[in-house]
């Protein structure tokens, strides 16, 4: 049961952070990251998106095992399925926008 209330506020905190960034504010993203940003409407739409996913991802992963506690190894994998392929999205979107990911 608690593991399901940290994982529901992560993964509220990152919808939201994903709708903020999505819309625009970029300032939520670490400075380095966005050294080299000069779009950062079109950054902050490609940022967001991931992040917003990921939350998403989380919720779903803490709701299915509410529905049937056998579920909870599909909502497992979904969310780290859902992780790596944001995490790689976020490396080719630095990459696009901003050069590398630390430059």
């Amino acid at each position: 049961m608690v593991i399901t209330i940290i994982l529901y506020g992560v993964g509220l905190l990152l919808l939201v952070f994903g709708l903020l960034i999505w819309n625009g504010k970029t300032g939520l993203i670490h400075d380095y990251h966005r050294k080299n940003v000069t779009d950062h409407k079109s950054y902050g739409k490609d940022m967001g998106k991931p992040v917003f996913i990921i939350g998403v991802a989380l919720c779903l992963t803490a709701t299915l095992p509410l529905i049937r506690e056998e579920w909870l190894a599909f909502g497992t994998a979904i969310f780290f399925v859902a992780l790596a392929t944001m995490l790689v999205r976020m490396y080719f979107v630095q990459k696009k926008h901003n050069g590398s990911m630390f430059s």
